[in-house]
């Protein structure tokens, strides 16, 4: 027996084997905050804390202080658009989990509202689960009744191949490059 052919046999089953990546999104409403993390198989990858003045994004990532302009024209929004939508349909939910805290103030207001807002939820996880019917749903709410706040996470765990990424990633630069041009041509034509 050749051994050698181990070595690209080990390097395709790589490929096709899921990987288990877990994202953490919070955000707090009224302090216009969060922050978001990216795990794969539970090591940390992506931590960064966010902040959201008029129309900028601070970004903190280890007392590194960067400030973003919101762009949705911009060429690294249209890719980030083309990459989740080619990820979209290749990935496996495996968990999606919502948390939130809520308060207005009034025991009885805060009450109708997170009742309100676990109704909407509810129903969302419902339609959720009607395409992805193995993964797990959950929603936990706390109400302040006494305090104003408005808090939300968001724990999902996914999985899916290697190829599928580089796939998804090559098609997305491909895609990108093309609605740009396209859009270069347009914009030198109506001027």
């Amino acid at each position: 027996m050749n051994y050698y052919l181990l070595i690209p046999f080990f390097i395709i089953l790589l490929l096709f084997i899921p990987v288990k990546i877990e994202g953490r999104i919070s955000f707090n409403v009224l302090e216009k905050s969060g922050a978001f993390g990216v795990f794969v198989f539970g090591i940390k990858v992506e931590y960064q804390q966010f902040w959201i003045e008029n129309k900028k994004i601070l970004t903190k990532k280890e007392n590194e202080l960067e400030s973003h302009e919101l762009n949705t024209q911009s060429k690294e929004v249209i890719f980030f658009e083309m990459f989740s939508h080619e990820l979209k349909d290749k990935t496996r939910l495996k968990e999606l989990f919502v948390f939130y805290n809520l308060g207005v103030g009034d025991a009885f207001q805060s009450a109708l509202l997170g009742g309100t807002v676990n109704a909407l939820l509810m129903s969302i996880m419902a339609s959720i689960k009607n395409s992805k019917p193995t993964a797990s749903f959950g929603v936990y709410d706390t109400i302040s009744y006494n305090k104003k706040i408005c808090q939300f996470a968001l724990k999902s765990s996914m999985s899916i191949s290697l190829f599928d990424v580089v796939y998804s990633l090559v098609r997305s630069v491909i895609l990108t490059k093309k609605k740009t041009n396209d859009k270069q041509i347009v914009e030198e034509k109506g001027v």
